[in-house]
């Protein structure tokens, strides 16, 4: 009979270090890169805060260690990838960056314990509908969070600068955490719902990464092919300026 107790644990932690460090590949890539072109910050913008709420609520619901500690480091390096926007495309110095990025950290740690503070008032007051609510805006954050991704993709027509390192650790934390939830003695639909929902949505932007590049390499060989050659295009620009001598003219210079 399977231990559905220590599969829960195993698989809450297996989830946690893949699905709270797959950012970790994104900011190390934009790093090596010195370019945050291709990501778009809106999408860490609001997956910081789908961090934060989800944290709120996974603690307000004492689940598993693991899937407490999972949004706030999911938090953390999208604040990261956030400040590397600012760093490489706004040209922040290093200390503004780090200041900000600081600043931003007590804020957003400020701002979550609040929010457990009331997710917990909620609970004793019995109102089920805040409770609903704490549920709810991190799966709308999270998977809200990948339209501007998914904008920036189909705007360039093609991936870039997205880590597929990323899009696979997110893939597995998520089938890891959903594991984890069902053997779970609680199944919280909203969360399992939320990690079914991140696990569709990296399998679509790895999908449209090689859709686009078969698309990109079609047009190029497209682009090759009707491309004129350098004898078509000096034809073209002696029969447009009349810069091809007459017959009588090429007469007249071989026999002077």
């Amino acid at each position: 009979m399977v231990n559905r107790y220590l599969v829960e644990q195993v698989c809450s932690y297996f989830g946690l270090v893949f699905w709270s460090l797959q950012l970790a590949p994104q900011a190390w890539k934009t790093y090596r890169r010195g370019t945050s072109t291709g990501v778009s910050v809106w999408t860490m913008w609001i997956w910081t805060f789908a961090g934060i709420f989800l944290g709120c609520y996974n603690v307000g619901l004492k689940v598993t260690a693991a899937l407490c500690v999972q949004p706030q480091i999911f938090a953390f390096i999208s604040t990261i990838c956030v400040f590397q926007e600012f760093r490489y495309q706004h040209k922040w110095s290093l200390i503004k960056t780090w200041v900000g990025f600081i600043l931003a950290c007590l804020l957003f740690g400020g701002f979550e314990a609040g929010m457990v503070f009331a997710f917990r008032k909620a609970e004793q007051m019995n109102n089920e509908d805040a409770i609903r609510f704490f549920g709810i805006i991190p799966v709308v954050f999270v998977i809200g969070g990948f339209l501007p991704q998914y904008y920036e993709i189909f705007r360039e027509r093609r991936v870039i600068g997205v880590s597929h390192l990323f899009l696979a650790m997110d893939f597995s934390g998520s089938i890891f955490s959903i594991v984890s939830l069902v053997f779970s003695d609680n199944i919280d639909a909203l969360d399992l719902v939320n990690y079914i929902a991140i696990s569709c949505l990296d399998v679509g932007i790895l999908v449209l990464y090689y859709i686009f590049e078969w698309y990109q390499n079609r047009l190029a060989k497209q682009k090759d092919i009707e491309a004129p050659t350098v004898k078509e295009l000096t034809d073209d620009y002696e029969d447009a300026h009349n810069t091809k001598p007459s017959s009588s003219e090429a007469y007249t210079k071989t026999t002077s």
